[in-house]
């Protein structure tokens, strides 16, 4: 192979490994034991930390897009932004049976956000049943799911 000069640009990787809603859901799983959790706000806003203690929906977003940020816009097109809501969205559904991701009625529902943001708030919920919760949904969704093959 003959070295790359360097006035050559390298080639670009494609970065993007299919990341489903279950990985999205371990991501925050761990991302919480890792950094902390919160209630009330997505992140703690006031941290000076690279990675703040987060709630479960701030987690979600943390780990779509690799950093602290509040996107979370029905609307948006951005693919990291999407794949936060549609991880959010299978957390809810996961939560209560009665919610549906279905688009046709969506817009008559709550929100994924207010029934997650709900329950990761709830005055007697703890880091650990937030984690566990996390991870059971996303082994949910894979076993919904599933390729047809070895993992």
């Amino acid at each position: 192979m003959a070295a790359m000069k360097a006035t050559h640009t390298p080639p670009i990787l494609d970065l993007d490994t299919g990341m489903t809603p279950a990985d999205l859901l371990r991501g925050a799983a761990r991302y919480l034991f890792m950094h902390g959790w919160k209630q009330g706000d997505f992140f703690d806003l006031l941290s000076d930390k690279p990675f703040p203690p987060a709630c479960s929906l701030g987690a979600i977003n943390i780990c779509a897009h690799g950093r602290p940020i509040l996107c979370s816009d029905d609307e948006s097109q951005d693919a990291d932004t999407d794949a936060a809501i549609t991880a959010m969205r299978v957390l809810a559904a996961y939560l209560d049976p009665d919610y549906s991701t279905t688009v046709d009625i969506f817009a008559y529902m709550t929100s994924a956000i207010d029934i997650v943001s709900g329950w990761n708030d709830e005055d007697d919920r703890t880091i650990g049943e937030v984690i566990e919760t996390l991870t059971d949904a996303a082994d949910n969704w894979d076993r919904a799911h599933t390729t047809g093959g070895a993992r």
